[in-house]
């Protein structure tokens, strides 16, 4: 016992605190559960703000979220399939009636029109593609090529001469080859992470070729079929405004539980978005390596792509069976596509990793130009076959996948615009370019002359290639590149 008569342990602990009666603990427990309650409705708040969603609304069931994913990625697949199905009939039906009425001059008209056409629309929706809601946008995208399609369909009925139309409906299948995709794989960039991305993409991509197939097939089979009935070919392009619409009104529906981006909602001129996309690129070394690469490659594809063209047309001047041909040739590409993108591509860009598939572009098109160098002196139109295919296949197969699972990691306000430029930006500059090689080769009936200009412009893509895997790690540590993003 200690003087003062207190045991010498309380001492030590200090004064008792009164005795607490279970009321007062129910108090306590009760006080705590609302205080939890209320930091967790301030973090809803502003968790729902960043655009992204309550956790009172996400499933803590794995299956239910994995039924989820895969009923986005089936919505988006099914965009895509639609999107592939309208580009390539569309384009089978305007190459054999552009080149069956004008020949392979016309290219040199159409072409440059085409790009310039991709780098006018591009640069004036990359005003309001990053400033408003993304499904928003996609919407009213999609009303405006039917819109558009409707327009040209006009066109053909009324009495003007045909290839003023059929080069409308050039532009517009370069609009859905390559800017509507663009679109689309900007959405499922949103609603997937880069990690979900490298097995997704490729899954969704299977659809585009199956879509792409579908189209070509119906552009095979329908010059025999039509010609029983004398129906003229271009009945064939009602098909894609009525895509569209039906695209513009199930797509935002299907994806309006995901997580997709929300514009940035700020006032811009379409001039200070450009220039803000271009220096995001320029402080991201890998990404401005892949449009240096892209631009030299894909204008030895544009080559390749005219070369086989001019074969084509001269071995069947028949607009019927010069849309069969031309799009028998596309369909076993395509296929030929689809297998890789079953069977290899997802196990490749794991295996290699993002930056190493990219190179097999220049390669691709270095393999296409120097083939169609020697079908083009020889005249064999197999040989251009075997040359658009080697050009096609990484083109559209494991290359595009790779890209989108490149582009994914950029930010969710700047991902549409970057790819505006590093993706659509060199093959606009190559169409316009292309008028200068298809003017010579066409003047002196010289078809190997425009794939030996692309091969001598490819060898150089092939050594950018290697800087792209050289600054490819280090450019992904970048802040710039680093986003917030709800994995569901």
């Amino acid at each position: 016992m200690s003087a003062n008569g207190n045991d010498p342990l309380d001492d030590l602990l200090g004064a008792k605190r009164p005795p607490r009666n279970i009321d007062n603990a129910l108090d306590d427990m009760t006080k705590a559960a609302a205080t939890t309650r209320s930091a967790g409705d301030a973090l809803d708040e502003l968790i729902a703000g960043s655009g992204a969603r309550p956790r009172s609304d996400v499933s803590t069931s794995e299956s239910d979220r994995v039924e989820t994913r895969s009923r986005w990625s089936l919505a988006l697949a099914l965009a895509l399939a639609g999107v592939g199905l309208s580009g390539v009939l569309t384009e089978s039906v305007a190459a054999s009636q552009l080149l069956g009425n004008s020949g392979p001059m016309a290219l040199a008209l159409v072409w440059p029109l085409g790009g310039v056409g991709l780098l006018i629309i591009a640069f004036i929706q990359s005003r309001y593609v990053d400033r408003f809601a993304r499904l928003g946008v996609v919407r009213w995208l999609f009303i405006a090529y039917a819109a558009a399609f409707v327009v040209m369909l006009i066109l053909f009925a009324v009495n003007i001469p045909q290839k003023v139309p059929a080069a409308i409906a050039w532009l517009l299948a370069d609009q859905m080859n390559f800017l509507l995709p663009l679109v689309v794989w900007t959405v499922a960039g949103d609603v997937f992470t880069t990690g979900q991305g490298v097995t997704v993409f490729p899954r969704i991509s299977r659809w585009l070729f199956g879509g792409q197939v579908v189209g070509l097939g119906i552009a095979v089979l329908a010059p025999v079929i039509f010609d029983q009935g004398d129906i003229s070919l271009t009945w064939l392009l009602v098909l894609p405004p009525v895509i569209c619409a039906v695209t513009a009104w199930i797509l935002p529906k299907a994806l309006a539980t995901a997580t997709t981006g929300l514009g940035h909602q700020r006032e811009q001129s379409a001039t200070a978005a450009f220039r803000e996309t271009i220096k995001l690129i320029r402080e991201l070394p890998a990404y401005r390596w892949m449009f240096w690469v892209g631009l030299l490659a894909i204008f030895g594809g544009t080559m390749v792509d005219f070369g086989f063209l001019h074969m084509a047309q001269e071995r069947f001047p028949d607009t019927g069976t010069l849309q069969a041909f031309y799009a028998g040739t596309s369909l076993v590409c395509f296929v030929l596509c689809w297998l890789l993108q079953t069977f290899g591509a997802a196990k490749l860009i794991n295996r290699f990793g993002v930056a190493r598939i990219l190179q097999l572009l220049p390669i691709g098109a270095l393999l296409g130009t120097a083939v169609l160098v020697v079908g083009g002196t020889t005249r064999t139109v197999i040989v251009g076959s075997i040359a658009l295919v080697l050009w096609r296949l990484p083109r559209w197969s494991i290359d595009g996948s790779a890209r989108q699972a490149a582009m994914a990691n950029l930010p969710d306000e700047r991902r549409l615009r970057s790819s505006f430029v590093i993706d659509m930006g060199p093959l606009a500059i190559s169409l316009i370019v292309a008028s200068g090689p298809i003017a010579i080769a066409a003047a002196t009936d010289n078809l190997w002359i425009a794939p030996l200009i692309g091969l001598v412009i490819v060898v150089p893509a092939l050594f950018l290639s290697t800087r792209t895997v050289r600054t490819w790690d280090d450019t992904q540590l970048s802040y710039r590149l680093k986003r917030r993003k709800r994995l569901g």
